[in-house]
């Protein structure tokens, strides 16, 4: 498992990310992410790089390539890395964690959404939810389940 220390606590760009509307979302997604946030968003949700990548139908060898050369990510790679960072930022949001909760809290939202991403649910059929993540219908399916979740939490 290739997870590597990059910073101490988990990056604003979630909370930004998911708080941005969604043509600006579109826009983000146009112009291309930074390959670097994949790398991110597997430090913060505990996974390893390499399965981020194959979950999210990226290419390894060609997001690290983009990293080197300082490119973005093309439209089409870029989508699955939004929907993953949404995700992240409205739990962390959710949780308050985001605005009061500190680096302390923000690690714990994170590592929990790793978690709930990576275990099977009874509602997928008892695949896990990154299962899902290399679709647009897929990645529709576990935002609905994740919403549920978080409300079921907020109760």
């Amino acid at each position: 498992m290739v997870v590597s220390p990059r910073r101490k606590g988990v990056s604003p760009v979630y909370a930004d990310m998911a708080r941005a509307t969604p043509l600006e979302r579109v826009e983000m997604i146009r112009r291309g992410l930074p390959p670097e946030l994949v790398m991110d968003l597997a430090y913060d949700l505990r996974l390893s790089e390499d399965n981020l990548m194959l979950y999210l139908g990226l290419h390894r060898v060609r997001v690290r390539q983009k990293v080197v050369d300082e490119d973005r990510l093309s439209p089409r790679e870029s989508e699955g890395v939004m929907a993953l960072a949404v995700f992240l930022g409205e739990t962390l949001l959710g949780l308050g964690a985001a605005v009061e909760g500190g680096p302390d809290v923000n690690l714990d939202a994170a590592a929990w959404l790793g978690r709930w991403l990576r275990t099977p649910h009874a509602e997928l059929e008892h695949r896990a939810p990154l299962q899902f993540m290399d679709l647009a219908q897929g990645r529709a399916v576990v935002a609905a389940l994740l919403d549920q979740v978080r409300a079921r939490r907020s109760t």
